[in-house]
């Protein structure tokens, strides 16, 4: 399996773009799968400097309803012709996050609705609690609080703006690949947290060790004790390949590949990866 990293918070190769957001392209013998877009067209243009042919693309994953992953969406090549595109009902929602001053809210949620575009709404497969790709390789949302380091999700919300709710991010989805090494994880940006996320894997898939972690893991902002738990959490997985994107924060990726030394890939736009 190639796993090529089209948008990111960072680049550090000559020509390519960088983004606040995320889109990985995913070759898999079963299924060739785009998850995430990004918020521009940025994931096309890195896509076509590495040599790659989105219109070869068999599926396109959102995994929620954020401007920075699903924004790039109406850019897709192919003439208005889009592969399915597998969302979580919920994403569609009005979404907001607090702004810096603790009293006021910006929209963050997509930037699109699928009723101006004809080829994304008869493209959309509505996904719930589990949706099958293909025979390895399945989308797992609804994703439980579990692990009590990690508690829900603060500062987002949902619904009218003037009075809205907390967005429990219901509609973050994970895209699990069962391989021979163990179990593949995309995870956008594990706003349910990243340990309830592998936990669930854990637990939806038996028996089955986590061998890959690709991820956006909002760790950004988080205490030294919680990233230190995370960390040791993975650790205890002993999950062998760890490449950490987007909302992670670089202080976060540098204390990851400080404690994981060599299952750690701090990769960004522009870069490729390939495991069993």
């Amino acid at each position: 399996m190639k796993i090529h990293i089209l948008t990111d918070n960072r680049t550090r190769k000559r020509g390519f773009l960088a983004e606040h957001g995320l889109s990985v392209l995913i070759e898999h013998k079963e299924a060739e799968l785009l998850f995430d877009t990004g918020q521009s067209d940025v994931y096309c243009r890195n896509a076509a400097r590495m040599g790659l042919d989105l219109n070869r693309v068999d599926g396109i994953v959102l995994s929620h309803g954020h401007y920075d992953h699903c924004g790039g969406l109406v850019h897709f090549p192919g003439s208005g012709r889009f592969p399915k595109i597998y969302v979580h009902e919920a994403a569609f929602a009005k979404k907001y996050a607090l702004n810096s001053d603790g009293k006021t809210c910006r929209e963050i949620g997509i930037p699109w609705s699928p009723d101006d575009y004809d080829g994304i709404k008869g493209s959309l497969v509505m996904t719930g609690k589990t949706t099958r790709i293909a025979p390895h390789i399945t989308l797992c949302g609804e994703i439980p609080s579990t692990v009590a380091f990690e508690g829900v999700p603060r500062g987002l919300f949902v619904g009218d703006r003037a009075n809205p709710a907390e967005d429990m991010m219901k509609d973050e989805q994970m895209l699990v690949i069962e391989t021979e090494k163990g179990l593949c994880v995309f995870l956008g940006c594990s706003h349910p947290g990243v340990a309830n996320c592998l936990n669930y894997a854990v637990r939806r898939f038996p028996g089955r060790k986590i061998d890959t972690l690709v991820a956006g893991m909002h760790l950004s902002s988080v205490s030294p004790l919680r990233l230190e738990m995370t960390i040791q959490y993975m650790l205890d997985l002993d999950i062998r390949n760890i490449v950490p994107l987007h909302c992670t924060g670089i202080f976060a990726i540098a204390e990851m590949k400080r404690f994981l030394g060599d299952r750690c890939f701090p990769l960004c736009a522009g870069d490729s990866f390939e495991t069993e």
